[in-house]
């Protein structure tokens, strides 16, 4: 499928086909209504009525004064109801009259992606002052072809406006221009801006018998030569071009015409000492007579026609204004067709341009607080820093925990406390059964009886021997007696400091037998904990040692905590599928709040940053790594 080039888009804006099949064409349809109609009124009508035809509208609506004469007129088209548009319409048209401006409106249906679009535009006076406006229904339009129908209306009304003047002449060119009255619809049928413009230039020319006639473009203060007459290339940088294009800014700070030498009705008007350029253009070419015509679209110049005739030839102000009233027409088509063709960079350069001159003109003050705001954010944005944080999962734990084992093998006889429990120091954690235990020493006790008889025996007998082998027997049974009584005194597990136990549950093993190191709980004092921080692996470089930061739970996220980096592991670790780097952090806080395993986001500090390398660092990286061969 092929793609549409600029003029097929110029073609779309300004070149619709209507009903008639003799003559599709929207000007020419204009100017054969003014030809034959019998009033300003009523051509007005037929001329609102043939442009919302070109547009396929629905619904259309023409306020315009004549002197004391007010003309309103509606018209509507197609199955919908002329009220559901009346009102609406009718209100955006007045406020188009207030600001005396092209308008448009973008409208989207509640229901479905039906866009409708309410375009006005003023009507001009050949003098130059506003009369009215004419406003209209667009259907199944895009934001991206708005000002190409904005610009479409603004051309048809401004034909229509100026034939107007022509009502009930017979002839609606006027005597002296040197553009017809199909000239209009050549905009339709042109490839680009210079291309119109070389065939406005050439047609001016051969129709008024001028040596030379040349258009140009206002960009911003200055002017941009389109077309010359007889130059299919315009030389860049040469004396003619130079006084061509002073000549041109002259007439633009003058806004108004200017001609040299000054003809007779001028005189008072424009005084021949005073527009140097122009003077400095005639003598250039050698004396002959030149003028240039601001040429204005709405209230706005923005193109400047340059005229040059032969030395024994004067321009005329009937010359002059009619060359004006039947060229501003083409304006907007003019300048719609330059807009299409323009390149991506040339569209940016101008659009920063527009921009700019928006906000240096007189007024809106909002836009321009708005501006500063704008640019003081850049520049903040651009040279400016800010504190750098990483942010970090993690994970509460004890920094100082106690782990409780059986001491012996033996049978678990009582429970006192569980995990989530408070203890103090000598609080009652848990017992084993002593009653082997005691049995045992009381056995050792006896035995210890025996051979202390048998001590006694062997020394009255006087038989050191079996002396030594009792006392030794005793001391050997002391020795269990301690082992045992230890075990009674370890069989009672108590709490060695004021804290809360972290892990064990052991109520569901009462009355089993436990083996020596089977782990059974773990105490954690309530004001030492630490914070396992889990860094993401890419910001490694950043997380160090000393590094303060802040830390909120997911149970309290409205208490921050802050903690300082102790330390961290050199090794990376895998967790949920990504690696991170471990650190552990000292936190201060009263341990109220918190508990083992509490989960929560830490903010580590790491310094000050530009402003644009904390937003885009990652951007950057990404781009490194896909990029990097």
């Amino acid at each position: 499928m092929g793609t549409v080039g600029p003029a097929q888009q110029v073609k779309a804006a300004t070149h619709r086909a209507a009903d008639d099949p003799i003559d599709r064409d929207p000007y020419n349809q204009i100017v054969a209504s003014a030809r034959t109609a019998t009033s300003r009124s009523r051509f007005m009508g037929e001329a609102m009525r043939c442009i919302a035809k070109h547009f396929d509208s629905p619904y259309a609506a023409l306020h315009v004064r004549y002197a004391s004469e007010v003309v309103q007129d509606d018209c509507h088209f197609g199955p919908t109801n002329p009220r559901f548009w009346k009102a609406s319409l009718q209100q955006f048209l007045t406020e188009s009259l207030a600001e005396n401006c092209a308008r448009a409106k973008l409208l989207k249906s509640r229901q479905g992606n039906t866009k409708v679009a309410f375009l006005s535009v003023p009507l001009f006076d050949t003098s130059g002052p506003a009369i009215g406006g004419i406003a209209l229904v667009a259907m199944g339009i895009e934001v991206a072809d708005l000002k190409l129908r904005l610009t479409a209306l603004e051309s048809l009304c401004r034909v229509a406006s100026v034939s107007a003047e022509f009502v009930g002449r017979g002839n609606t060119e006027p005597r002296g221009s040197g553009v017809s009255d199909k000239g209009l619809a050549r905009a339709a049928q042109c490839e680009s801006a210079e291309e119109l413009a070389f065939w406005i230039t050439n047609e001016l020319r051969n129709r008024l018998g001028c040596e030379q006639v040349a258009l140009g473009l206002i960009r911003g203060k200055a002017v941009r030569i389109v077309s010359i007459s007889g130059l299919d290339q315009l030389p860049k940088r040469t004396p003619g071009m130079a006084a061509v294009r002073g000549a041109m800014e002259e007439c633009l700070d003058a806004g108004k015409t200017i001609a040299c030498p000054v003809p007779d009705e001028w005189s008072d008007d424009c005084p021949a000492s005073k527009y140097f350029l122009h003077r400095q253009w005639q003598a250039l070419a050698k004396g002959s007579s030149v003028a240039s015509v601001p040429l204005s679209s709405g209230e706005t110049t923005m193109a400047i026609l340059s005229l040059r005739l032969r030395s024994d030839q004067l321009f005329t102000r009937e010359l002059l204004d009619g060359a004006r009233n039947r060229l501003e027409p083409l304006i907007p088509a003019l300048l719609l067709a330059e807009r299409a063709n323009r390149s991506v960079a040339r569209h940016a350069r101008e659009s920063a341009r527009g921009a700019i001159s928006s906000l240096t003109s007189p007024g809106r003050f909002g836009r321009k607080i708005a501006a500063m705001i704008a640019l003081s954010a850049l520049g903040w944005f651009l040279f400016g820093t800010m504190t750098y944080e990483l942010t970090a999962r993690c994970v509460v734990g004890s920094a100082k925990a106690r782990h409780l084992s059986a001491p012996f093998d033996g049978i678990l006889a009582e429970v006192s406390a569980v995990a989530g429990d408070r203890v103090r120091t000598g609080e009652v954690l848990c017992r084993f059964d002593e009653r082997e235990l005691r049995k045992e020493e009381a056995q050792l006790a006896a035995e210890w009886a025996v051979w202390e008889r048998k001590h006694d025996q062997a020394a009255a007998a006087d038989s050191p021997i079996d002396a030594r082998l009792a006392l030794a027997q005793q001391e050997l049974i002391a020795a269990k007696r301690e082992i045992v009584r230890g075990r009674i005194e370890r069989a009672t597990l108590v709490a060695p400091f004021d804290g809360m136990v972290v892990s064990g549950d052991m109520r569901t093993r009462l009355g089993a037998v436990l083996p020596q190191g089977e782990p059974l709980m773990a105490i954690a004092p309530l004001d030492q904990w630490k914070l396992d921080l889990e860094v993401p692996e890419h910001a490694s470089e950043d997380v160090a040692e000393d590094l303060n930061g802040t830390f909120a739970s997911h149970a309290r996220p409205e208490h921050r905590y802050p903690f300082h980096v102790a330390r961290v592991l050199p090794t990376v670790a895998p967790r949920d599928h990504t690696n991170v780097v471990v650190a552990e952090a000292e936190i201060e806080a009263n341990g109220v709040e918190l508990r083992p395993g509490m989960e929560g986001v830490a903010r580590i500090v790491v310094g000050r940053r530009a402003v644009w390398w904390v937003a885009l660092h990652r951007a950057v990286d990404w781009a490194r790594m896909k990029l990097w061969w």
